[in-house]
């Protein structure tokens, strides 16, 4: 669901910049608030993850694809305002090192898939678990997950025809764009919901407490296994999975492109197609690659730079939010 630079008018990428700074900022400022180091660790690892496992196209129809999102997840592990950080550092990590996602374009994927999303999906997820006092079952938390990573992705798709509308860069009526658009990812986000469910069934089986709510499961892991566990599983992700990753067009690729309800790029705003030859040189890994012709094994290798360049962006910025706690917080297991 990453938007390139073409598929955007100049006004509407700046606007979404400046929207995405302020929605940034608020999330910052909330998880100061709330923010424990004891979560650190694992917000380091599920950046890394969710970074890998986009890397992973899954195919949903013929001739489209998608991969896991992974904002949502975060918002049920870390709580959304530091999930829409991590969501920040793996976009801002993919732009600029993988030309994933355009340079003028990044305030709007990160309003969708780094605000929007998180917050839509972990408002259903929090109705449906309801309040974090008292034992839940582990079929109710299922079902929130699924149900909220699901709204999650339709959510962040919903706002994609919204932004292409105000460019003037549509080729079809809204009417028609937006049904479209959401379908498929209606479909993307049924995955999801099971990716994120077969995460959150890991955690209550080895470290139940890692959770928000309380879920009945034994301790078999101590926490840092189950840290390492995630970093593990992410380098497996990007080392090795994204080698067999679908090739078919992700779901806006294809409703833009193969459908043709976008403007063919040619025709887009001469700064942003300038962004995108300027993105293009500066990009050391663009389309996580060494460039034409290079071996299969870069994908590898790009997956695994990547993981841990967000790793240690999401380190850092897991070190501001601590670092301005008030002196008299007292440690607590979850963020809410």
């Amino acid at each position: 669901m990453h938007m390139a630079n073409e598929v955007l008018s100049p006004a509407v990428a700046y606007g979404f910049i400046g929207a995405s700074a302020v929605g940034l900022g608020a999330a910052a400022a909330a998880a100061r608030r709330t923010f424990h180091e004891s979560k650190v660790p694992l917000m380091g690892v599920m950046g890394a993850f969710v970074f890998a496992a986009q890397m992973v196209n899954f195919p949903v129809l013929t001739g489209t694809s998608g991969h896991l999102g992974g904002g949502v997840l975060l918002a049920i592990l870390l709580g959304p305002h530091v999930a829409a950080l991590v969501m920040a550092a793996i976009l801002t990590v993919q732009c600029l090192v993988f030309a994933d996602g355009g340079l003028l374009a990044l305030g709007c994927n990160i309003f969708n898939m780094g605000l929007v999303g998180p917050y839509a999906g972990y408002g259903v997820y929090r109705a449906i678990i309801g309040g974090v006092q008292g034992e839940k079952s582990a079929g109710r938390l299922y079902l929130a997950s699924f149900s909220g990573a699901l709204v999650g992705v339709a959510a962040s798709s919903a706002v994609v025809p919204v932004q292409i509308a105000l460019s003037a860069r549509s080729a079809v009526p809204f009417t028609t764009f937006f049904p479209v658009m959401v379908g498929v990812h209606l479909l993307i986000g049924a995955v999801e919901g099971l990716i994120t469910f077969a995460v959150l069934a890991y955690l209550v089986q080895v470290r139940p407490d890692v959770l928000e709510v309380r879920v009945r499961g034994k301790e078999r892991l101590s926490r840092r296994a189950v840290v390492g566990s995630i970093a593990v599983f992410a380098l497996l992700v990007a080392g090795l999975l994204s080698l067999v990753a679908s090739g078919l067009p992700d779901g806006l690729d294809w409703v833009s492109e193969e459908k043709g309800y976008v403007q063919p790029p040619e025709s887009a705003s001469p700064a942003m197609a300038g962004a995108t030859r300027l993105q293009e040189k500066l990009a050391p890994l663009p389309d996580y690659s060494a460039g034409e012709g290079a071996p299969a094994y870069w994908t590898s290798l790009a997956g695994i730079i990547g993981s841990l360049a967000t790793l240690a962006l999401v380190y850092v910025l897991a070190l501001l939010v601590r670092r301005r706690m008030p002196a008299h917080a007292h440690p607590h297991p979850h963020e809410h």
